[in-house]
């Protein structure tokens, strides 16, 4: 899942002498209405009825304006979901310029302060990459950095080698055309080239509050987006809900079974696929 998008509490004024001041004018307008904690709510006790899942994985965005407020509620809010997550932060959480005490040391149960990070459920390795960063004034675009690349191509090499399903999460997409410029991963192509060549068998983004199924960018490998959690809709496709991924070793690689739930539990859509080393084939 991905976007939470959680109502803020109380915050200081003194927080919005930034670009803050803008997502706060366009959250009383529009976000607010659109953006519903009651949904969020149903799409996690859907989730919790499955108890044979084993990891939640959340793609960034829990909070609006990226305040320590806002931090320590989210704190809160993910203590009490019903199976501990795996979070990596989005561009709202990273709208402005803030200190790690005030922002991802207050979720270091869910996300490490080093990235990228690896949690391994059995043979299935989530490695998670922070694409956010804060950016001016109507854009938010995302960046990975020379160094997270360098430790994630080692990663990836070393997992793959012992037989892992290496499944890559971040808050942007890396392929061109799901986002306008202004809110891509700038370093898509440089990121792709590790995951060309290291490999991997699953990348997961947020950001665009689309449910879609690409390609990470120049590749075979499967990128996979999510609808933001907290938004209803008429369109399937940007309606809330999540992803309820199975992974299951085959002899060529790893089958991957996607069933599309929208926040109420309803099933709209079912895949599955091989993902083989170092070729991948799709099947659908």
């Amino acid at each position: 899942m991905s976007d939470p998008h959680l109502p803020p509490p109380a915050i200081a004024w003194s927080s919005f002498l930034n670009k803050r001041l803008l997502s706060r004018i366009l959250w009383r307008s529009k976000r607010r209405h659109v953006l519903r904690p009651d949904v969020t709510a149903q799409l996690i006790e859907n989730i919790a009825t499955h108890k044979e899942v084993s990891a939640l994985l959340i793609s960034g965005d829990i909070t609006n304006f990226g305040t320590r407020e806002e931090y320590e509620q989210a704190a809160s809010w993910l203590g009490k979901l019903p199976i501990s997550p795996i979070v990596v932060p989005g561009n709202h959480d990273f709208m402005a310029p803030i200190t790690y005490g005030n922002s991802l040391a207050l979720w270091e149960n869910w996300a490490e302060g080093s990235f990228p990070f690896v949690r391994c459920f059995g043979k299935v390795a989530v490695i998670g990459l922070n694409s956010a960063l804060p950016t001016l004034p109507f854009t938010a675009y995302g960046y990975i950095g020379k160094k997270q690349r360098q430790k994630l191509a080692k990663l990836l090499a070393e997992l793959g080698k012992e037989g892992y399903c290496r499944v890559v999460m971040l808050h942007h997409p890396p392929h061109k055309g799901l986002l306008p410029y202004r809110k891509s991963l700038i370093d898509t192509a440089a990121l792709a080239r590790v995951l060309q060549s290291h490999g991997a068998e699953l990348v997961l983004h947020g950001h665009s509050h689309n449910a879609t199924l690409t390609t990470v960018e120049g590749t075979d490998i499967p990128l996979l987006g999510i609808s933001a959690a907290a938004m209803d809709s008429h369109h399937l496709e940007r309606k809330a809900g999540w992803n309820h991924l199975t992974f299951t070793p085959h002899e060529d690689g790893w089958q991957i079974k996607l069933l599309r739930k929208d926040y109420t539990g309803t099933v709209f859509s079912r895949m599955k696929w091989l993902s083989t080393t170092p070729t991948r084939q799709a099947e659908c």
